[in-house]
């Protein structure tokens, strides 16, 4: 089973989003809004704390940002009415702005490399085993010399 585009039906991607009036379009143009309007914020704010924020939304004339920790969004609070009165200076529409808190996701785990150890090491690792007479060391040293 095939599937063939049918004639005069398909659209080309461009034309998908290109059209204003298409879903596609209208997320790719907000996106690009919201870039341009965190732009100008980070533009407003010292930049101490400008990259601690990000443009979350703009919805019914509130401005959404969030943050990675609670210590930004208080640090925030000193600048907020003067960042509202210079972005309503660009965008009348904006009345308010919304600071949230975001925990930043935690970085993944780093792999450990697989240790590899040359054969005279182990050899000596395992000499080493032989002559200590504490229980727990001589049972590392051997699993070493194992690997």
């Amino acid at each position: 089973m095939s599937i063939k585009p049918r004639a005069g039906r398909t659209k080309s991607l461009s034309a998908l989003i290109n059209k204003d009036t298409s879903i596609l379009g209208q997320v790719l143009n907000k996106a690009a809004y919201l870039k341009q309007i965190e732009t100008m914020m980070r533009s407003y704010l010292p930049k101490d704390i400008a990259d601690n924020f990000r443009v979350a939304n703009y919805q019914n004339h509130k401005l959404a940002l969030v943050t990675g920790s609670a210590s930004n969004l208080t640090q925030m609070r000193f600048f907020e009415a003067k960042l509202l009165y210079q972005l309503q200076q660009k965008i009348p529409d904006i009345k308010s702005i919304d600071i949230k808190v975001r925990p930043n996701p935690p970085e993944p785990k780093k792999a450990f490399k697989k240790l590899i150890i040359p054969s005279a090491n182990k050899k000596q690792l395992k000499l080493l085993a032989d002559e200590t007479d504490n229980p727990r060391l001589k049972a590392v040293l051997i699993r070493l010399s194992n690997k």
